[in-house]
């Protein structure tokens, strides 16, 4: 399944063939593909480290951008913190973060640097294993930017990367399973997008009881209310069965016709 979420038209360049940041940037919504999990990255402490160590038990949620971006990447992080801090499940026990540069420049300590106060805000226990701030080289940046759909360009004029915002969900054999967009998420979805990809493994009764009344909307990217659609669309068959029926009462032939006389 394909949808794209575009600032503009993707694909196009600027005269001169160089990228143009209003036409090359985009979020292509790719479900249910597969990301390479073996994909050599470095993580925080310097370690070199293959993409697929992160999957295999747990659901991922994965976030591309870089370390020193001067807003974007940094509200990104911060929405998504906020909303796992109205979450009961927790990184490292229950799902697995992991933030890639994609910037080929940036550092571990860079990474490091952004690991440390990204725990701070969260403040649960255990979150360290449970949060990986990766770097790695521009052709295994490109290869899982591709995978999921995430196209950015370098604007050289302003020193800065121009991307789209959001965050991908991945189920622990590395499918693609959600997308949220924007700079803030609603933690209702964010729980029940980590919980479907898990394949229900984590989470309680409460959590499939929403997921049989609510279903994911990749148009919105957002959990919306199944139960409500079919109370609206039984409430309009309601109606229309009322109007046939009044047209059918309306056509019954009367009772036998006066004779004259």
């Amino acid at each position: 399944m394909l949808l794209t979420l575009t600032l503009a038209p993707s694909g196009a360049l600027a005269q001169g063939g160089k990228p143009d940041p209003l036409h090359d940037v985009s979020f292509d919504q790719r479900l249910d593909a597969q990301v390479p999990l073996d994909l050599t990255f470095v993580d925080e402490q310097g370690r070199t480290v293959q993409l697929g160590d992160y999957f295999g038990a747990k659901p991922v949620i994965l976030q591309l951008s870089y370390y020193e971006c001067p807003m974007l990447c940094s509200l990104v992080r911060k929405g998504m913190v906020d909303a796992l801090q109205d979450v009961t499940l927790n990184a490292g026990a229950d799902f697995q973060v992991v933030n890639v540069s994609i910037d080929p420049q940036e550092t571990p300590m860079m990474a490091a640097n952004v690991k440390a106060a990204t725990l701070s805000t969260y403040g649960r226990d255990g979150a360290a294993d449970g949060m990986h701030f990766l770097t790695g080289t521009q052709d295994s940046i490109d290869r899982l930017a591709d995978a999921v759909g995430f196209h950015y360009v370098y604007d050289e004029t302003i020193d800065q990367y121009a991307h789209a915002a959001g965050l991908v969900v991945l189920t622990p054999k590395g499918l693609i399973s959600r997308y949220f967009f924007g700079v803030e998420f609603n933690p209702s979805d964010l729980r029940l997008g980590l919980v479907e990809s898990s394949d229900n493994k984590i989470g309680g009764l409460t959590d499939q009881l929403l997921l049989l009344c609510y279903h994911y909307d990749p148009t919105t990217g957002s959990y919306t209310g199944l139960v409500m659609t079919i109370i609206r669309v039984a409430g309009v068959l309601t109606v229309l069965g009322i109007i046939g029926m009044i047209v059918m009462l309306a056509r019954k032939p009367g009772g036998p016709t006066p004779q004259a006389g």
